[in-house]
């Protein structure tokens, strides 16, 4: 049977037999949102749907995925995609999600996607809106792998994951939690393929000692294990990946601004198969994002995407030479241009003032942890975002956004 071309409707791009990929690659799109936007249009060509049909019909209980399964491609490495999981089993594709690409955080993804390919434990550790959660979210929605996220919450008891004591008319039990039974006994389609489970345990950096000391049996080397009630224990299905997410490296806080992190056991953070830092994302990857997010911003004002830039820049390196003490994350960028298109928003058909960037910034500016970090962030951030260009600022009407906003 011969190969089918598939067009890309969001720009023309062809691929034979299979166009998912490009759209998650190129445009940030899951197959379902691609589907809702060009109704009609394909993704997977007739001669894989047969194959697909084909092989489904040998696949019994505990059957390894089929060789005909479709595949993924992510930084050039080549994921199983599990056709026959539901998103609703996976972690949410975070919304105009783009793989990054570019820079350090480039790199950082790579390691980690060569770690998930071979199913290893993972501790990832950086700093806020660094993508970290985000990645494994993204991962897991594009490679349908069934996965659960659990958060650590300080003082709080998280045996529960794992069991929990219970009771009814006929007295007290024994409850399994829902971690225990996706490490114990994996996640069956409907097909009948058992698959393995991916754990996300978000801020583990802010467990205390006790909390803690439940991973240590389920990352172990030789043979992860979970804790059961009454002394019992359970291997952990074979494949499970485990990973573990925090702001710090593991010996608490170092830079006086996750004051909520705690140290953690060297033995248990070395049973990690691997440890790696994520970094702030590269301008070329970052930019992409923001214009998706925010297309009525940049629709109206071409210009503020440069300005973002430089202003995005200078921010940053300051922070890391430690002039200035604060944050400067995806989500403080975004912060910024949300605030500026919504005013965009509210004056509807008013002139668009030059001050826009600038105005929009205290959304970020303002918490700052005192005054002089603020008028240190105004003054760098002032020479790219002050004013916009009188092109950018011009429509229908001649009122200002707000006459006296300053």
């Amino acid at each position: 049977m011969t190969t089918e071309t598939l067009k890309c409707q969001e720009c023309g791009h062809e691929e034979l037999d299979y166009l998912a990929n490009h759209i998650m690659e190129a445009h940030g799109l899951s197959a379902e949102a691609y589907s809702t936007k060009y109704s009609g249009s394909q993704l997977v060509s007739q001669r894989l749907l047969e194959r697909f049909a084909k092989s489904r019909e040998h696949i019994t209980r505990q059957h390894p995925p089929s060789p005909e399964a479709l595949s993924l491609v992510l930084a050039g490495i080549d994921f199983p995609v599990n056709w026959d999981v539901p998103e609703s089993a996976c972690l949410p594709l975070p919304d105009h999600y783009r793989l990054p690409r570019h820079g350090i955080l480039g790199e950082d993804i790579q390691h980690a996607l060569i770690c998930l390919k071979f199913h290893r434990s993972l501790y990832i550790w950086g700093l806020s809106g660094s993508g970290k959660d985000a990645f494994f979210h993204a991962w897991s929605a594009m490679t349908r792998t069934p996965a659960i996220i659990k958060s650590v919450k300080p003082g709080t008891d998280i045996e529960a994951w794992f069991f929990s004591r219970a009771f009814n008319e006929h007295g007290t039990f024994w409850e399994e939690g829902v971690v225990m039974g996706a490490l114990r006994d994996g996640y069956i389609t409907e097909s009948g393929r058992r698959l393995p489970y991916m754990l996300l345990v978000s801020d583990l950096d802010r467990a205390d000692r006790a909390q803690a000391e439940h991973m240590r049996l389920i990352t172990d080397s030789i043979r992860g294990r979970i804790d059961g009630p009454a002394g019992r224990s359970y291997d952990v299905f074979p494949g499970s990946i485990i990973v573990a997410t925090g702001n710090t490296a593991g010996a608490g806080d170092e830079r006086g601004r996750m004051i909520s992190a705690n140290p953690l056991d060297a033995s248990l953070m070395e049973r990690f198969n691997a440890r790696f830092q994520f970094h702030w994302m590269d301008w070329e990857d970052e930019k992409e994002i923001v214009k998706a997010k925010f297309p009525l911003l940049f629709q109206r004002c071409p210009s503020a995407l440069d300005k973002m830039a430089g202003a995005t820049k200078v921010i940053r390196d300051a922070i890391m030479d430690d002039k200035l003490h604060g944050e400067f994350s995806h989500r403080a960028l975004c912060s910024i241009l949300e605030h500026a298109e919504d005013m965009i928003r509210v004056g509807q058909k008013k002139k668009i003032p030059q001050k826009l960037l600038r105005m929009a910034s205290r959304a970020w500016v303002d918490g700052l942890p005192d005054q002089e970090n603020r008028d240190y962030a105004i003054k760098i951030l002032d020479p790219h975002i002050k004013t916009l260009p009188e092109g950018d600022t011009s429509h229908v009407g001649n009122a200002p956004l707000t006459p006296d906003f300053k």
